[in-house]
């Protein structure tokens, strides 16, 4: 009888919840002549979800928690808006937007406050997936590249590692569906682990961002959003596909997006595959062939101050690792030696609002099973299965004498590596975190302030391993440290002054302090070092960004002070015919930055003039270069975006030049090298229907089929060049279906 009292509640309360759900009335406007605009992108930050505004310039949310939120409201030709909304003192609002030619800007979610991108205290660099695959990258990990400061160290085509300021594996944090991404990443030949089909948008925090993100965050946090929900009461879909003739690579994506009252369903997937990548002598880089199986879905809910998703990807990575150039093939069939690597992720977001505050909360699970196959494709030589366990607490306090807020938390991970294979590089490892932090923002208008503290605290343990008649001793280590993060944001006008200083930490992971092997692909036996202390990183880091109608440009100089630096050494010796590189560490520091400038003519509205440079130097406390570190690079676009005839419109026409300048200030054992020229060349073309948009892409990538081997290659020791010259043709189709309007007319 109790049962069926408390189901009976239950049932009430969710029945009472839907009846009493208010509505929510703006109109957008604009500033300068109050005219109505029709047809402009609202979006719900904390409901992943939005809407249209109809050709009365009106919109209407019908459901809500009914507490503050979020509301940007982005119209191309105007400056985007970001409002917090408290839903439950109000129904009706105007907005309004002022005009501007500057490109359309979202809200930053990866730090705290939910500010546009210009407003954080903290340097953020946000960028649309769809902008960073303008030249059709392969991977998710070339496409992120193409942002300043951001590189990627690549085994052939198939496989590239973020490099954050030069800083890369254990000191880079990726997150994704709001939770860390742990995939064995301090391995040369581990790459991203995380794939294009419903992302977004990433986001890059340069620098180390430990009081947010934990430890490890040294060189930065690679933050990607997931692709938004569809608009209320509407069914969205769309398929695409792109071909690229130098790897005769075909990438297929396929998603659907339903979004009924409180429900909301994204599902994605996603297939590529590619042969051996073409020399610009013709000649094809055997066994860099790969293949990317992925698929993603999330489903959201809201009921009153209560706001819940759930989200689960499949990533399945198969990549052939080369080692002989002889043989030329167009063969897709993966041949050892080569890699295959499964990501399972789930984690579910619980967001709800305790009268003015906000607890946000996130629990997922990570399995990450990568083989290696050397000798024979029915027995792997490697088999490491990673499981993580994790969790991450959010509390945003009311705002205090409408100045004050607070943020604390707390994050955690538990996590097990077993081997299985024929070999053990790594012993069997768990590894457990906990940290706890507290961040203050003081908002005086053109004046901020933000500081916080945080404290973690790590233990790594081992099991007993014997390895070629070597015992390797159980391990078990702790590791602790307390950080800070303190900066301020002044603007005046068009001009924005940021300011950051920050601190981080990262414990040594279990393959530098245990390693006792050779990994394929990498020729050298490496040895760990069980007596390594943490890192330590102190960075400083300014920003001078200035925007007016149609020139913007900003200054990014950054210092980052690394106590205890881990890095890999030759030696003298040699062990299975393979040089021994051993563990070691030393103080280092890097420094250098990027600028870079926007200007887009008021004579000429549909030309864009965009350039940036970034530069990184880094050297240890005996003033010697660090190795692996990237050359400086200028980046230089002309764009031109042409208005709409009828239903078609020229999105942009872009010729894009890169310049990687030489690079010789190199490390032990690291060979200088040259500089080079890449020119790229495209166009995208959008087709528009009544339910239906079609979006055209073509280009030719490296135009003059240049030959070149950038810095941060794999192949370099190889003397193997990068791709040469690659054709490109895309083609997306995007349909939109109102739930509403179907039910009506079925009535």
């Amino acid at each position: 009888m109790n049962v069926k009292k408390y189901i009976l509640l239950i049932t009430l309360v969710f029945l009472y919840s839907i009846v009493s759900a208010q509505s929510f009335k703006g109109t957008v406007l604009d500033s300068e002549t109050n005219e109505p605009i029709p047809f402009a992108n609202v979006y719900f930050v904390e409901l992943h979800t939005g809407t249209s505004t109809n050709e009365n310039g009106v919109f209407t949310i019908e459901h809500y928690p009914i507490k503050k939120i979020h509301i940007q409201i982005s119209y191309v030709g105007y400056q985007t808006t970001n409002n917090a909304i408290d839903l439950s003192s109000v129904s009706e609002m105007q907005f309004f937007l002022k005009p501007s030619h500057v490109d359309l800007v979202e809200v930053v979610v990866s730090v705290p406050m939910g500010k546009l991108q210009g407003e954080n205290i903290v340097s953020v660099e946000q960028k649309k997936i769809d902008q960073l695959k303008q030249n059709s990258p392969l991977t998710l990990a070339e496409a992120i590249s193409n942002i300043p400061g951001v590189e990627q160290r690549t085994t052939g085509a198939g496989i590239g590692k973020p490099v954050i300021r030069g800083l890369s594996s254990n000191r880079i944090v990726i997150f994704a569906q709001g939770m860390r991404v742990e995939n064995q990443q301090w391995g040369d030949e581990h790459g991203l682990g995380v794939g294009e089909v419903g992302i977004e948008s990433v986001e890059i925090i340069k620098g180390p961002a430990s009081l947010l993100y934990g430890s490890d965050a040294l060189g930065g946090v690679l933050y990607f959003v997931d692709e938004r929900y569809a608009k209320h009461n509407t069914i969205e879909t769309y398929a695409s596909s792109r071909f690229l003739i130098n790897s005769l690579a075909n990438i297929n994506n396929l998603a659907i997006k339903v979004h009924k009252g409180r429900l909301k369903l994204n599902a994605f997937g996603t297939y590529s595959s590619a042969s051996d990548y073409q020399r610009p002598d013709q000649q094809r880089v055997f066994n860099t062939r790969f293949d990317e199986k992925n698929f993603k879905s999330s489903l959201g809910f809201d009921l009153n101050n209560w706001i819940s998703n759930i989200r689960y990807s499949f990533l399945q990575n198969n990549v052939g690792i080369s080692q002989d150039t002889m043989i030329t093939t167009t063969d897709r069939k993966i041949e050892v030696p080569y890699q295959t690597i499964d990501n399972h992720m789930l984690s579910v977001e619980n967001i709800f609002f305790i009268g003015n505050s906000k607890l946000s909360t996130v629990a997922g699970f990570m399995g990450n099973h990568r083989k290696e196959f050397e000798d024979s494709p029915n027995q792997a030589a490697l088999d490491m299965d990673l499981q993580t366990y994790s969790y991450n607490v959010k509390w945003n306090s009311p705002l205090i004498a409408d100045k004050l807020s607070l943020i604390i938390g707390s994050q955690g991970m538990h996590q097990t590596n077993k081997n299985s294979g024929q070999e053990t590089l790594i012993p069997d490892a768990v590894t457990s975190d906990i940290g706890g932090f507290a961040i203050g923002n003081l908002d005086l208008g053109k004046l901020q302030f933000q500081a916080g503290f945080r404290g973690d605290y790590r233990q790594i343990t081992t099991e007993e391993v014997v390895k070629n008649n070597i015992k390797i001793l159980p391990l078990s280590r702790y590791f602790s440290s307390a950080n800070y993060s303190g900066g301020g944001i002044y603007k005046l006008g068009a001009t924005t002054v940021r300011v950051n200083i920050s601190s981080g930490f990262r414990a040594p992971n279990s393959s530098e302090l245990l390693s006792y092997g050779v990994h394929e692909g990498t020729n050298r036996f490496e040895l760990g070092n069980a007596n390594l202390k943490s890192e330590l990183a102190t960075q400083v880091d300014f920003t001078l960004d200035y925007k007016s109608e149609h020139l913007s440009f900003a200054v990014n100089p950054f210092y980052n002070s690394i106590q205890n630096y881990i890095y890999l050494a030759p030696t003298d010796t040699s062990i299975d015919n393979s040089p021994v590189y051993e563990y070691r560490q030393s103080s280092a520091i890097l420094y250098g930055g990027e600028a870079g400038f926007h200007y887009h003519p008021h004579a000429i509205h549909w030309l864009h003039l965009e350039s940036n440079v970034s530069t990184v130097f880094a050297e240890d406390e005996g003033n010697n270069p660090l190795p692996l570190i990237p050359a400086t690079r200028l980046n230089s676009t002309l764009k031109a975006e042409f208005s709409k005839k009828g239903n078609i419109k020229i999105k942009e026409f872009f010729l894009q030049h890169q310049y990687k300048f030489r690079q010789d200030r190199t490390g032990s054992n690291e060979t200088p090298s040259v500089d080079y020229h890449l020119l790229n060349l495209g166009i995208n073309v959008e087709i528009s229907g009544k339910q239906q948009v079609l979006e055209l892409t073509a280009g030719i990538k490296n135009l003059l089929n240049a030959r070149y081997i950038d810095h941060l290659s794999r192949f370099k020791e190889l003397g193997i060049p990068n791709p040469g010259i690659s054709f490109y043709i895309g083609l997306k189709i995007h349909l939109e279906k109102s739930i509403e309007k179907a039910s009506v007319k079925n009535k």
